[in-house]
């Protein structure tokens, strides 16, 4: 069964926030389960909180995925802390329950070895993430054999696009892997907020 996780948003410089949290982290010891949305190419998604961000210039804002369990330890030690503080509860800005996350890919390669890759990897997919709108085109050009590589007519051809959606953390691992491959291209990591 996949873990609960929330997208939380809180005020502050990025290094701010990342050095609390992995502080936090040090401290809580190893089960504390976060991610920050930038480093793992996830779409920011209050776009109101955006707009005023970049209107007013006067702080920045990070969405952060973390973990239920993690999440109530981190809130409840926030909350503790004096408002005068410097990390109190008033940078918290907002906190979602993710209900679940989807990215789009895009592939395009001209040699079976890397066709046979690509098919690999999206074999590889485990059953709680779903393939959808997935429409590969394969093609083989016998005639075209020899044919230089920016030519027109290529001997081999496999090209196509779909959608992952499953729970976060597999989204998450998943992005990436596909992202490190150099022939597919991934977007932002959409969240499906409660």
């Amino acid at each position: 069964m996949a873990k609960t996780f929330y997208e939380v948003v809180l005020e502050g410089h990025y290094n701010f926030v990342y050095g609390m949290l992995e502080g936090y982290k040090l401290a809580a010891g190893k089960n504390f389960i976060y991610y920050l949305s930038q480093q793992v190419n996830v779409k920011a998604t209050t776009l109101s909180e955006v707009l005023k961000e970049f209107l007013t210039l006067k702080s920045k804002l990070q969405y952060v995925i973390i973990e239920a369990n993690s999440w109530k330890k981190f809130e409840a030690a926030v909350k503790k802390q004096p408002e005068y503080s410097i990390i109190n509860k008033k940078y918290i800005k907002s906190v979602k329950k993710i209900e679940g996350a989807s990215f789009e890919f895009n592939f395009e390669c001209y040699a079976k070895k890397y066709g046979d890759e690509i098919k690999s990897i999206l074999k590889s997919l485990p059953k709680s993430v779903k393939l959808i709108d997935y429409a590969p085109k394969e093609e083989v050009h016998k005639e075209a054999k020899g044919t230089e590589l920016y030519t027109p007519d290529h001997e081999y051809s496999f090209k196509g696009k779909g959608k992952l959606v499953g729970d976060i953390e597999t989204i998450i691992a998943f992005n990436k892997k596909f992202d490190e491959h150099p022939l597919i291209d991934v977007s932002a990591i959409s969240l499906n907020l409660k």
